[in-house]
């Protein structure tokens, strides 16, 4: 395994378990959200495994976060708005707005 493969499954790994604790599932309800077994997630986690391209994207779209943020291969971490209602992506769009502001007016 080259030296980028192993950094991307590490960070795989890292943003996996992150999700999960950010989600606040076991590795059980994950695994059951995904039709997988608990020892794929636990070896997944693990860095024993990785997983199948199919369940890469399974995984991506439950988190509604894309592959490639989950494989290291992007630092931003996108979510996925598609299944919200207009309504709530506009609040969503005034809170980042609102941020951004508090964030700029903090650097000055």
């Amino acid at each position: 395994m080259t030296v980028v493969m192993q950094m991307h499954r590490e960070v795989f790994v890292q943003r996996l378990r992150q999700l999960r604790a950010d989600w606040r599932l076991s590795q059980a309800e994950l695994a059951d959200a995904l039709r997988v077994s608990r020892s794929c997630v636990r070896n997944w986690e693990l860095g024993d495994s990785t997983p199948p391209m199919e369940e890469l994207g399974d995984i991506a779209l439950f988190f509604r976060v894309s592959a490639d943020y989950l494989m290291g291969l992007d630092q931003r971490k996108c979510i996925q708005i598609s299944f919200l209602s207009d309504r709530a992506v506009s609040a969503i769009s005034d809170l980042i707005r609102t941020i951004e502001e508090d964030t700029a007016e903090n650097k000055q």
